[in-house]
């Protein structure tokens, strides 16, 4: 089955981002038309991967051979609007259907660069560690640079570094440590299980357990840049020391365990320091925060040097979070840096598929899941389809499915399902998210009248719903919490 994906592009720039990817699930456009919103046009934006709506597919078929629309938005509301049109006389149906269609052009943005970091603080950085390979954005051309960084995908982008930055002797000896390291939580086939088992052999990340990793647990600042110190000894144990002395105002805040490695990456110039500067150590970690870390660690780069007037900006200013600020705060400060990393890679990477070959993927896919769930329509009750860093995701609530999905893709000995579909485990199912959305905005635009909701999307990594909204005051932001809990994560941004 065919399906056309929303391609409308924008930035989203907050304070906080896999290298770690979702699009907004194409079915919004009918859930914003049913509700009447004022924000139809930007919820249709990007969002964190490619979810796949079953309904959007069914609306867009349907219309597709009575209206010969050409784009999702079109199909959607043909349908939607099926009843009025009913009356209309078949002259006017006729002319309606003859009207000429503008051409969307899409931007044009140079390597590296995505539609959300072209104006974000860390822009430079971003590109500099996207072109040389250590962090990738997602399949709508964005970075989500505001979004926090969980355990998991530190992994995966620490796993890159010592990859391409270590020689095979020293690769194989953290590898044969490898066999040792199980966790509970993270099962042989998890999407992230190699790079976990690689940064835990080689003592760049430790469990928060014995036992076990949590993998989507967020990390804070001060966990952050002590493992990115256990990076820097193994791959630049000489890396020279710029301040013999630091401090920080806040230095009291830091936990015993973090302050040695967080002085040692403050002595190296990869964190800014200074005794009118506050490290804030407890901070979410943001996507740009940390490829802007990685990229002074491999471009010998450093952080700002402050001063009386500016000593907050560079780790506080841009460090503040959507829980603890209303608007984001940006700041160009990250100087261009003189070179690109370009390390030879040692692991195979997937070539990205082309539209149409996405979309016979996810047909097959379907026609094995149709074999449990017998229609793409019932499947959204049992879990979600998603695309994220070239890979499309099946995310089932059923563990038991699990096992039986799995067999029935591999039974058909098809390699690119083989290389390209993960199976996960997931909290919610497409309904459920869908029905979490329902109840946010109905909550949100009866406690923010002046406010828009910028775009809504499933993070099924996280197992909650992203909500992007321009303005929501501390009572609404502490009635959300209330109210939903871990269910929604909502951000703002002005």
């Amino acid at each position: 089955m065919k399906l056309n994906k929303l391609s409308l592009s924008f930035a989203i720039t907050l304070a906080l981002g896999s290298t770690f990817g979702l699009t907004n699930y194409a079915h919004a456009a009918t859930v914003n038309s049913a509700q009447n919103t004022s924000v139809t046009t930007e919820k249709v934006a990007t969002t964190q991967s490619k979810a796949i709506s079953t309904q959007a597919k069914t609306a867009a078929t349907q219309i597709k051979t009575d209206t010969k629309a050409t784009t999702l938005e079109e199909a959607i509301d043909s349908k939607t609007t099926n009843a009025e049109k009913s009356t209309v006389n078949t002259d006017t149906k006729v002319a309606a259907t003859k009207t000429p269609i503008k051409a969307v052009q899409k931007e044009v943005l140079p390597e590296g660069i995505y539609s959300d970091t072209k104006d974000n603080w860390a822009r430079d950085a971003i590109q500099a560690m996207t072109k040389a390979g250590y962090v990738s954005g997602y399949s709508d051309n964005t970075f989500r640079p505001s979004q926090i960084i969980t355990r998991e995908q530190a992994a995966i982008m620490y796993g890159k570094v010592l990859q391409y930055n270590m020689n095979e002797q020293e690769l194989a000896d953290i590898v044969t440590k490898e066999t040792s390291v199980t966790y509970k939580d993270v099962p042989s086939d998890h999407w992230s299980n190699s790079a976990i088992k690689l940064v835990s052999a080689a003592g760049v990340m430790n469990g928060t357990t014995t036992t076990t990793f949590t993998p989507a647990k967020t990390m804070n600042r001060e966990e952050f840049v002590a493992s990115a110190a256990n990076v820097v000894k193994k791959i630049k144990g000489d890396a020279p020391v710029k301040f013999e002395t630091v401090a920080f105002q806040d230095e009291a805040n830091i936990s015993k365990t973090y302050v040695d490695d967080i002085k040692y990456m403050a002595q190296r110039g990869y964190v800014a320091s200074g005794e009118t500067t506050d490290f804030n150590p407890k901070q979410s970690v943001t996507r740009a925060q940390a490829a802007t870390i990685l990229n002074r660690i491999l471009n010998n780069a450093s952080a700002p040097a402050p001063t009386k007037a500016t000593a907050a900006k560079e780790e506080v200013q841009k460090n503040v979070t959507p829980a603890k600020s209303d608007k984001t705060v940006e700041t160009k400060t990250e100087p261009k840096p003189t070179r690109v990393v370009r390390p030879v890679r040692r692991t195979t990477t997937l070539k990205a598929l082309s539209q149409k070959q996405q979309e016979s993927l996810e047909n097959n896919v379907f026609t094995e899941l149709n074999k449990t769930y017998k229609t793409p329509e019932a499947f959204q009750d049992y879990g979600v389809m998603y695309w994220r860093d070239n890979q499309l995701h099946v995310a089932l609530k059923n563990s038991d499915d699990l096992s039986s999905v799995k067999a029935n893709l591999a039974n058909r000995g098809n390699t690119t399902i083989d290389n390209y579909v993960v199976v996960e485990p997931s909290r919610y199912s497409q309904s459920e998210y869908d029905a979490i959305e329902v109840n946010f905005r109905n909550y949100y635009s009866k406690n923010e009248k002046a406010g828009n909701i910028i775009t809504v999307f499933p993070d099924v990594e996280n197992n909650q719903l992203y909500a992007v909204v321009s303005t929501a005051s501390r009572e609404t932001q502490q009635g959300m919490s209330r109210a939903f809990g871990s269910k929604v994560k909502m951000v703002v941004k002005r």
